[in-house]
């Protein structure tokens, strides 16, 4: 399928011209870099086709940022483009999801992901299709009691002593004596070494 290079120009120019839809086009650019789409006219389709709705959005919603619905769009058309590695089985509110697991495990199909898809071996795609996300086990909510904090003995014997200790503190003689003392075994033992 060809696309016009005038409406690629022209949609690009309105693009350019809008500094909320030139982010958006910035931010889904990286979004398909980070999903290693190649350069191909895959990627020009999405990207034209998600901006031609989400341009079409944006008018009927003027509050929607385009990024978010420009993000919309591009979605859907990468979820279009993986339906058919879906199990017909799989419930309508579930099939975005899976069709987003599709996406990342088909990534390095052929180093492109849409077209790649094609060229699987039925065994493949079906086995695809098979995928289910299972849902987490609901969790044990623990129990946390509260526990009495113990200490060991030389932990005890060194508690006892600083309580024997601690009227020393509140007398200011008392305490710089004590600092003079350990200062002074400081030094000393700088001074000798063993």
């Amino acid at each position: 399928m060809a696309i016009s290079p005038e409406y690629i120009a022209l949609l690009r120019i309105g693009i350019e011209s809008s500094p909320e839809w030139k982010e958006a086009w910035e931010r889904i650019n990286d979004y398909l870099d980070a999903l290693r789409t190649p350069d191909t006219i895959d990627r020009e389709l999405i990207l034209l086709s998600s901006f031609e709705r989400a341009i079409i959005r944006k008018r009927r919603q003027p509050f929607t940022p385009a990024t978010e619905l420009a993000f919309e769009e591009a979605q859907k058309t990468l979820d279009f483009a993986l339906r058919h590695l879906i199990d017909e089985e799989v419930s309508d509110d579930r099939r975005s999801v899976e069709q987003r697991v599709r996406l990342y495990l088909t990534e390095n199909v052929g180093g492109n992901f849409l077209g790649g898809t094609d060229e699987m071996s039925e065994e493949v795609r079906q086995a695809l299709r098979e995928v289910r996300l299972q849902a987490a086990p609901n969790l044990q909510v623990a129990s946390i009691t509260a526990r009495p904090l113990e200490f060991s003995p030389p932990g005890k014997r060194l508690i006892s002593l600083a309580e024997k200790l601690s009227p020393l503190g509140a007398n200011r003689i008392a305490a710089w004596v004590c600092w003079l003392a350990i200062l002074a075994l400081v030094v000393i033992s700088s001074l000798y070494r063993f």
